[in-house]
C-alpha cells in the first residue's frame, strides 16, 4: 500500500469519526451547584433577609443577647442551637410575642433541651422527613393550639398567643440560603411573615467562636501539608541511623583515680561540700607541717606569708584557705581547691 493510498483512508477515518460525534453528541446546559461563599457563607438567612427587603419588609440581624433583650415590633427568627436563651429570657420571648409581634421558632436537635419550646407547651417527637427538601428532618410537633393559623402536616404549625403570633417548625431550612430557592420555599416564607402585619424581619443568629485551627485549614491548607512534609523530610534527615549493636565493652578494673570522682561526686550530690572542704585544707596543710616541721607552730601571720609564698597568692587569700570550712558557694569551693593544688605541685616541685 502507498503512502498516498494510506493517508487518504486516514482522512476518511478521521471524517467519519467526525460526523459519528456531532451525529451522536449535542450541546446542553447544565447546573452546577455550588456551596454558598462570602458573606452568604457565614449568614445562612441572608437570601430570607433580601427577600424580606424586596417585599417591602425591613431586615436586620440579631448577634448578641443584649441585642435580643431590646426587640423591636416586628417578626423575629429563632434558629437552633440556642442554648444561651435560658427560661428568663425565654419568657421575656414570649411575652414579645403576646404584644402583637410573630416568634418564629426552629425546634432543637432531639435530645438538646429547649426551653422556649418547653415555655410554649410544644413537644417534639420522632416523625418522617418529606419528598421535598423543605423539612428534611425527622422530627414532628405536638401542638396544644386546637385551631392553627398555618400547618404543614406536622412540620410547621402557627398559632395564636395572645394578639400576636407563634410558628414553631422542626427546620428552617426553607427559609436559609441553599434552599430558599427550591420550589414552593420562598412561598412558604412569605405566607408565614403575612400572618402578622410586620415592617421589619429580625434574625438572632448564634455567635460563632473564631478558631485559630479552622481559619488554617480553610485558608492555607496547602501551606500547612507542605510545611508538614518539609517538617517530616527534615526530621528523617537529622534522625539517627541505627545499624548493628554494639557490642558491650569488656570489663576493666577501676583504678583509684575513678573511686576517689566517684566519692566526690557522691558527697558533692548529696550536700556534703564541708567535709570535701575540710579533707582537702587538713590533706594540703599535713602536707606542708610534714616539709616544714615549724610551719604548725608558727604564728597566723607567719603561717599565712609562707602559704602565700608557696603557692603565689595575697596573704589573706591565704588566711582564707588556712581558715576555710563548712559548705560554701560553687565557685568559692572551686578557688579553694586549686589553691590545695598549687600546695602540692609546689612541694611536688621542691622535693624534685
Amino acid at each position: 500500500m502507498s503512502r498516498r493510498v494510506a493517508f487518504y483512508i486516514a482522512i476518511a477515518l478521521a471524517g467519519l469519526g467526525i460526523a459519528w460525534f456531532f451525529s451522536t453528541f449535542e450541546r446542553t446546559t447544565v447546573t452546577e451547584h455550588v456551596p454558598p461563599s462570602g458573606e452568604a457563607r457565614v449568614r445562612d438567612f441572608l437570601a430570607a433577609e433580601r427577600f424580606a427587603e424586596r417585599m417591602g419588609v425591613r431586615a436586620r440581624e440579631l448577634r448578641s443577647l443584649p441585642e435580643l433583650d431590646k426587640l423591636s415590633p416586628g417578626i423575629l427568627f429563632v434558629p437552633n442551637r440556642r442554648q444561651s436563651i435560658d427560661a428568663a429570657r425565654a419568657a421575656r420571648l414570649i411575652a414579645w410575642a403576646r404584644a402583637g409581634n410573630h416568634l418564629v421558632v426552629e425546634a432543637e436537635f432531639p435530645g438538646v433541651e429547649d426551653p422556649l419550646l418547653d415555655a410554649l407547651q410544644v413537644k417534639r417527637a420522632q416523625g418522617k422527613p418529606q419528598v421535598k427538601p423543605t423539612f428534611p428532618d425527622r422530627l414532628s410537633l405536638q401542638v396544644p393550639a386546637p385551631k392553627p393559623s398555618l400547618q404543614v402536616n406536622d412540620k410547621l404549625v402557627s398559632f395564636a398567643r395572645g394578639r400576636g403570633m407563634v410558628t414553631v417548625a422542626t427546620s428552617l431550612h426553607f427559609a436559609r440560603n441553599p434552599l430558599i430557592g427550591a420550589e414552593g420555599n420562598a412561598e412558604l416564607l412569605w405566607q408565614v411573615m403575612q400572618l402578622t402585619p410586620a415592617k421589619e424581619l429580625q434574625v438572632f443568629l448564634r455567635p460563632q467562636r473564631l478558631s485559630l485551627t479552622g481559619f488554617l485549614v480553610q485558608h492555607a491548607l496547602p501551606a500547612l501539608v507542605a510545611a508538614g512534609a518539609l517538617l517530616g523530610l527534615w526530621l528523617w534527615h537529622i534522625a539517627p541511623r541505627f545499624g548493628p549493636v554494639v557490642p558491650d565493652a569488656p570489663l576493666a578494673r577501676r583504678r583509684l583515680l575513678d573511686h576517689l570522682r566517684a566519692s566526690g561526686r557522691y558527697f558533692w550530690s548529696q550536700g556534703l561540700r564541708a567535709r570535701l572542704v575540710l579533707a582537702a585544707r587538713d590533706a594540703a596543710l599535713r602536707r606542708i607541717a610534714r616539709s616544714q616541721p615549724d610551719f604548725a607552730g608558727a604564728l597566723a601571720k607567719e603561717r599565712e606569708a609562707r602559704l602565700a609564698a608557696l603557692i603565689g597568692v595575697r596573704p589573706d587569700e591565704a588566711g582564707q584557705f588556712i581558715a576555710a570550712g563548712g559548705a560554701m558557694r560553687g565557685g568559692d569551693f572551686i578557688r579553694m581547691v586549686q589553691r590545695a593544688q598549687r600546695v602540692h605541685a609546689a612541694l611536688d616541685k621542691g622535693a624534685k
